[in-house]
């Protein structure tokens, strides 16, 4: 793994998540409580961009079908609906979730 600088601490206030590309993947910087964490930015369901979502508290909802999503694990919290499901032929899965690390006022990801 490479460690590269994503962003200053300051560009993510408490409570807001910013989305960033990294060495080709799309990744979802969240500040939960003053900790940063980093997950995949697109949803596994359907690829809804999840910085366009909402962060509540420590979930994120995809703006496309609401799927929620820990962001300080990475977990799926709430799947979609089960007609969206059908719909689709599949659901949502776990986001893959990114080691951070914070250097004086830089955020740095593991990638």
């Amino acid at each position: 793994m490479v460690v590269e600088k994503v962003c200053s601490t300051t560009d993510i206030p408490k409570a807001t998540m910013k989305g960033f590309t990294v060495k080709d993947r799309q990744i979802l910087v969240a500040n939960v409580d003053g900790t940063f964490y980093a997950v995949d930015a697109l949803c596994p369901h359907m690829n809804g961009y999840l910085p366009s979502g909402q962060l509540e508290k420590n979930e994120v909802v995809c703006p496309v079908h609401r799927a929620r999503y820990d962001v300080t694990t990475g977990k799926l919290v709430k799947n979609v609906d089960t007609l969206v499901r059908l719909a689709t032929g599949h659901g949502g899965k776990d986001l893959h979730t990114y080691n951070v690390k914070v250097e004086a006022n830089d955020i740095l990801i593991d990638v």
